[in-house]
Parts: C-alpha cells; structure tokens; sequence
C-alpha cells in the first residue's frame, strides 16, 4: 500500500497467490508503471474496470454497476 499526501498519489493493493487488485489514481498508476518499465519487471498489463469490462480476482467477478456501486460474485 502506498499513499503520499503533498503530491496528490493514492494506492491500495491486494495481492491474493497470483492475482492483484490495485485501486488508484491515474497519478500513481503512471509512476507504477514507470517503475515497473524501469526495474525491467514483468508484469500483465493492467486492466480497468469499467461499467463495460468486469474484473476476474481470485475466483470471483468484480462489475461496476450504473450507479457506481462495485459488485464481487
């Protein structure tokens, strides 16, 4: 987990055997992935939930619903 305060970067990561779950602002999603460029880590691409695209995370399915309400079946 990462938050820093005076610029504006927020992140929650869970991490579950092979899966991750990061929540984020587009601020530490850019830096994340400047790291991740940078160490020359591996990593899958990331994937956003949208109303349109759902979320597999250790076994379930996260949807954003119209109201903005998230959903884990």
């Amino acid at each position: 987990m990462l938050y820093i305060h005076k610029n504006s970067y927020f992140g929650v990561v869970g991490l579950q055997t092979n899966d991750t779950l990061i929540v984020v602002n587009d601020e530490f999603a850019a830096t994340e992935e400047e790291e991740l460029q940078k160490a020359k880590f591996i990593a899958k691409p990331r994937e956003e939930l949208t109303s349109t695209t759902l979320l597999k995370f250790n076994g379930g399915v996260i949807s954003l619903m119209d109201d903005k309400s998230v959903i884990l079946t």
